[in-house]
């Protein structure tokens, strides 16, 4: 209820402790699906004194304007995108997805009455979202034995009424990575354009090769990628919202520009959907992108890796568990033999764990972020090895 008279402040913040006291923290641990984590304290501390300042209103904070712009250019190079960079931050990847499908269909606005979007199985459930935002089928296309898009089944779909394609870059059941070059020939071949969705990959894919795990083209070296997204509050470590999408031709993102009349200046030229939004989250990925570089991140996804290592070596000592697929990224789906999953999500979250379950293919997803520790990962098998060998009785 909101109540007639003030509060004790003493009393508000006690009376918020408790109703939080039901939340799992990311220290602990036990969040092991998560695809966010602690923020960097340089985030948090940056975030946290720029509260006040509006991304929506880039005409009266003038310098957060070019902090964001060059949170685009930093991102844009990490994405291996020549010169300016054409986008916006968003507040994550759902948005950014939109936004995506947004300037596919308005490409097509005069040409075709019934747009359709084509994407993999696997694709993000955003993409959905988008579809049913703004009035685009969205065809979902068949994927190999290594849960990754086929080109022929993609190309397969291809019609009058098709508006673009949607890949991704980091799959959020298994950390996959599809096709890109090949699908890209076809987006060229079809004059489509082509959206790579690397809300999660964004920040661990470019330093894969250099730690040794794989050479992957994802971006825009890729010819014919037109549009990239990547969530900076994902493995970038920045505070929550944080989302960017760039496209490679400023007229991509011409298509997704409204003016808002009673505004002044930068203000009132808007390409997110959203009007008034928070800056302080593009200014704590300024600071943490400039303090960690490119070194930083590569030692946070070497360490990623390696703890994603020793979670497949603590998968291999139970013979009751596998994996579908070896992890692309750190991104691990785990399967039981005998032991159904909800029953065994049942009892590990009695036992303090946030789970989550992935529907295609059935599996436990593990997503092995900075806060979850070797430590963390042995706390968990040791009661994952436990309830997936009890066969519960019938």
């Amino acid at each position: 209820m909101f109540c007639e008279e003030p509060q004790d402040r003493e009393q508000v913040l006690r009376e918020l402790n408790e109703l939080l006291e039901t939340d799992t923290t990311y220290s602990s641990g036990h969040p092991v699906a998560s695809m966010s984590t602690i923020p960097h304290r340089l985030g948090v501390e940056v975030f946290t004194r720029t509260l006040e300042k509006n991304a929506g209103r880039l005409h009266t904070f003038q310098g957060s304007w070019q902090v964001e712009q060059e949170v685009l250019r930093m991102i844009g190079n990490l994405l291996n995108l020549d010169g300016t960079p054409y986008g916006t931050t968003t507040s994550g990847g759902t948005e950014s997805n939109i936004l995506a499908v947004l300037s596919a269909r308005e490409k097509f606005r005069r040409r075709v009455e019934k747009p359709e979007i084509i994407a993999p199985k696997t694709a993000h459930s955003s993409i959905d979202k988008a579809g049913w935002l703004l009035g685009v089928r969205v065809r979902r296309a068949r994927v190999d034995k290594a849960f990754r898009a086929v080109p022929s089944a993609i190309e397969k779909r291809i019609n009058e009424n098709t508006v673009g394609i949607v890949l991704t870059a980091g799959t959020t059941y298994l950390g996959q990575i599809d096709p890109i070059e090949e699908v890209a020939e076809i987006a060229r071949d079809h004059r489509l354009p082509l959206h790579v969705d690397a809300a999660f990959g964004g920040f661990v894919i470019p330093f894969l090769k250099d730690i040794g795990r794989g050479d992957y083209k994802f971006a825009f070296e890729v010819d014919g990628v037109t549009s990239v997204s990547v969530d900076p509050h994902k493995m970038g470590l920045a505070p929550i919202p944080a989302g960017v999408i760039l496209f490679r031709n400023k007229s991509d993102v011409t298509r997704i520009t409204k003016c808002v009349p009673y505004l002044r200046g930068r203000s009132s030229v808007q390409t997110s959907i959203l009007g008034t939004r928070p800056a302080a989250p593009i200014l704590a990925t300024w600071a943490i992108m400039k303090h960690l570089g490119r070194k930083g991140y590569r030692e946070i996804v070497a360490t990623c890796m390696k703890r994603t290592d020793h979670v497949i070596h603590r998968i291999q000592q139970n013979p009751l568990l596998t994996t579908p697929i070896k992890p692309v990224m750190n991104i691990v789906g785990i399967q039981s033999r005998e032991v159904s999953l909800d029953h065994i999500v049942e009892k590990m979250e009695a036992r303090g764990w946030r789970m989550a379950t992935s529907p295609f293919p059935p599996t436990l997803r593990l997503v092995v972020m900075p806060h979850v520790t070797e430590g963390a990962i042995n706390a968990f098998f040791n009661d994952l090895d436990d309830i997936s060998t009890t066969i519960p009785a019938s």
